[in-house]
């Protein structure tokens, strides 16, 4: 609590003098200091609070125990923090506890991080997190969180070494994943769809070089039903080189080309193409932006991946950041061609 200094050092001189002179003599000399009320005011208020008969023998007591109010010096450099430590608390622009899953989407704000973002991105970044957690089986699941969703069994294993209960060991890493690195503090946020949130997740083994030429890959993404793909997708792809193959592909040779388009029910393109080319290979998780323009209203999105100037046996990792599912229903636009496939 901040007071005037006047009062602090008027407070301090009377305590010593009270003793002296007792209190009906020191209250007779000096009812007409300014500080005379607010100095009688804090010593009844200090009497009660330790117990003490009268107001002589309280002064004697604060006396004894070093507890007569001084004041404090504080160095400049120290002042600001000192001053706000001293402060009444203001909750203002403090996040409450509350269930983010029940924040309606604020509208305000929503694109430029403007008032009203805020409640929103806590929203998303929840639900998205939530959202992942729902896709993790009981048990089983993925051998490996980078192969899609992966058991909570072995979510738990994996966090045996790191002190967190392995419900907060999930929502850390994979809220680390989508939003890092750093924290981000303004809404929207850059994302990354972690591996392991997808159902779409893919894996394909190939030599790039086999009797039958180079390889290529057939591909239809269907989005769930009523909804389409929009202006394109978001693609994530790993490759690595197999290890288990006596020719372990060579990471430092190669791209991989798509030309893709839109495709109807009946399995037929009618749209223009658009391509893109992803090099050098991406040993880790990257983002591939597959731009492509709806022909006639097509919901599905057909791609051909072309494996270029590849050289050996590589494991192919792909998924999207959505709920689309690849080359269902059935097995109908399936195709694996080129190469040899295992």
């Amino acid at each position: 609590m901040i007071e005037r200094l006047e009062f602090i050092q008027a407070l301090a001189a009377a305590i010593p003098a009270i003793i002296t002179d007792s209190w009906p003599a020191w209250s007779a000399a000096h009812a007409g200091d300014p500080f005379f009320r607010m100095i009688e005011e804090r010593l009844l208020c200090l009497r009660d609070r330790h117990g003490q008969p009268d107001l002589e023998t309280l002064c004697a007591y604060l006396v004894a125990e070093d507890l007569v109010p001084a004041p404090q010096s504080v160095p400049s450099a120290m002042f600001w923090p000192y001053k706000r430590s001293a402060t009444f608390a203001d909750s203002r622009g403090v996040i409450k506890k509350r269930v983010p899953a029940s924040i309606v989407k604020s509208t305000s704000g929503a694109l430029n991080g403007a008032p009203g973002s805020w409640r929103w991105g806590a929203w998303e970044i929840f639900k998205k997190a939530i959202d992942c957690l729902r896709k993790q089986p009981a048990t089983g699941g993925a051998a490996a969180k980078d192969q899609g969703p992966m058991g909570r069994d072995k979510w738990f294993a994996e966090a045996a070494g790191s002190g967190l209960f392995w419900l907060c060991y999930f929502m850390r890493y994979t809220l680390n994943f989508m939003y890092g690195p750093g924290t981000p503090n303004k809404w929207p946020f850059s994302f990354r769809m972690p591996p392991w949130c997808v159902t779409s997740h893919r894996r394909w083994r190939l030599n790039a070089y086999g009797d039958d030429g180079y390889a290529w890959l057939n591909l239809v993404w269907y989005p769930p039903a009523s909804k389409n793909y929009g202006s394109g997708i978001s693609l994530y792809i790993k490759v690595s080189p197999d290890t288990s193959k006596p020719n372990p592909g060579d990471m430092n040779v190669g791209l991989i080309y798509s030309e893709h388009a839109s495709i109807n029910d009946d399995g037929e393109v009618e749209g223009d193409y658009s391509t893109a080319t992803l090099a050098p290979l991406p040993a880790a998780w990257a983002l591939w932006p597959i731009a492509c323009s709806r022909y006639n209203g097509d919901n599905n999105l057909y791609q051909f991946l072309d494996f270029q100037e590849m050289d050996g046996a590589y494991i192919i990792d792909v998924f999207v950041s959505s709920d689309f599912s690849v080359n269902e229903p059935g097995s109908l636009y399936i195709e694996k061609l080129g190469g040899a496939w295992y």
